[in-house]
Order: structure tokens, then sequence, then C-alpha cells
């Protein structure tokens, strides 16, 4: 179950369980996971991205890495344009830790009795565990490097025609859940001793062609710039060609290699 660093199990282990004094963390969802590559972003960055997850999950993960004593003050969060929202993702990325009261919370009512019980709790689990342990093994489609799993694959242009105007016909709306929203500014006010780097990768430009309320996005993001201990670097509008996408809001392997040496000319305004 640990064996696989691209695994929503080990990241989360890795979280709660380590302390890597140089570690620079990159948090989020699929769009983390999929838009980061940490090798060129630097030797010590590390990808916590999480595929199915939204802002509940990324501030359990906040909250652990701020109980940590860091050599770098930054952690890099990426920030989807849907809001703050609650969705925890595949229950086998929490099985290996039941035992946290951070791990319980996240569950809320998925918590079953048998979570309790040591390999009982795995019951249906294991080809799950071990395909995504061959994935990152073998890497036929998938890139896989310091938490990072990015689809290789090149969509048919026809293929990716197809989302795109599913997306055009689809509206986009962003929504809060108040209290989390509350709970998620709370939390890094908090902590003003680490510096919060928030990211928005790109969309794919329909993304945004049946999108309702933009106008609530752009004052979430003001907001965050408004953090003194924050800096927002916003790519969600810059426009890379469809062969970047693996769909109307991922990057695929080569999109994510484009972004991410753009987000590094970023970073480095920082230490500037």
């Amino acid at each position: 179950i640990l064996g696989n660093e691209s695994g929503g199990a080990y990241k989360v282990n890795r979280i709660i369980s380590q302390t890597n004094t140089n570690e620079i963390p990159v948090f989020g969802s699929s769009r983390a996971e999929a838009s980061f590559v940490p090798e060129l972003l630097g030797d010590n960055y590390f990808n916590y991205g999480l595929e199915g997850t939204q802002e509940n999950v990324l501030l359990f993960f906040i909250k652990e890495e701020c109980r940590k004593k860091k050599n770098s003050p930054l952690m890099i969060i990426n920030i989807d344009l849907d809001g703050v929202n609650t969705k925890s993702g595949d229950i086998a990325n929490y099985l290996y830790n039941t035992n946290n009261e951070g791990v319980k919370e996240l569950l809320g009512n998925r918590w079953e009795s048998h979570f309790a019980t040591p390999f009982i709790k795995y019951i249906g689990q294991f080809e799950n565990y071990f395909r995504n342990y061959l994935n990152n093994r073998v890497q036929l489609t998938k890139y896989a490097n310091k938490g990072a799993f990015i689809d290789k694959v090149v969509l048919p242009q026809k293929m990716m025609d197809e989302l795109i105007e599913y997306r055009k016909k689809n509206q986009d709306v962003f929504l809060h859940e108040a209290a989390l929203k509350d709970e998620f500014f709370k939390t890094i006010n908090a902590n003003p001793d680490r510096r919060f780097v928030f990211v928005i990768p790109p969309y794919h430009s329909c993304y945004f062609t049946n999108y309702k309320n933009p106008e609530d996005a752009k004052t979430f993001v003001d907001e965050l710039r408004g953090i003194k201990n924050a800096n927002v670097f916003d790519f969600s509008s810059v426009i890379y060609p469809d062969s970047l996408f693996i769909n109307t809001t991922h990057l695929n392997y080569k999109g994510a290699l484009r972004f991410t040496k753009e987000l590094k000319d970023s970073l480095n305004t920082l230490k500037n």
C-alpha cells in the first residue's frame, strides 16, 4: 500500500507521519496531481495532489503541514475555480490511517465500524492498490514521480473536440460552503510564519464559455491576494493548445511540463 508514491494512501500517510524538513509540498486536487512536475520545480518538492478531492481534504493537508517545523516556509496550493467545497475521493486513500482523528473526520458518514480492524478494513480494495502500484512502476501511459501522476497520452483531435463541445453545453458554477471557506481562511491567517503560494493551473478556454458567475471567482481570488502571507499565480486563462490537455480541465504531461516551467519562473520572483 505504501509502495506507490503516487497513491493516495501513501500521500495521506506521508503528510501525517513524516517530517521532511527541506520538503516544499504541493497540495490540491487531481489538477494539482496532474499539473505540477516536482523534479522541474526543484529537488525538494513533493506533489500531494489527490484525485477526486476538494477543499476539505486540501485543508486537512494544510493543517498537517503547519504543525511541522520546516526549513522553507513555502507551500504550493492548487486552486480550482469551482469554489470551496467538500469531497474526499476514493476511500482507499484513507484506510491505512483510519486511526487518525483527522482522517475519521474526512470520512464523515462514510466511516464504517470495520475500518478500525486491521486487515479486515482492506477487503475489496486489494485490486485497486495493486493496479495503482503497477501503474506507478510501469508508467506506460502515465508519468509518475514524487507524487505527480500525469497522463502521457495526447488525445486525437476528434475526441478533444467532443469534450470541448460537451463543456460548452454544460454550465460551470463557482460555489462555496461558507463554514469550510471560513475555516480555510482562519487556518491560513493563524499561520503567519508560513508562505502560502496559491496557483491556478490552466483550464481549456472553453471552460469559461458557459461559466455562470466569473465575478464570484474573481472576488475569491482577490481575497486570496489580500492575505499578507500569500501570493497568487493565476494561469487559468493562459491559452494552451488542445494538444497539451487530456480533457478540458486537466493538462497532459507535455502541458504539465510547459506549465511547471512557467510556474518556476514565477516562483523565482519570490526568491528575488
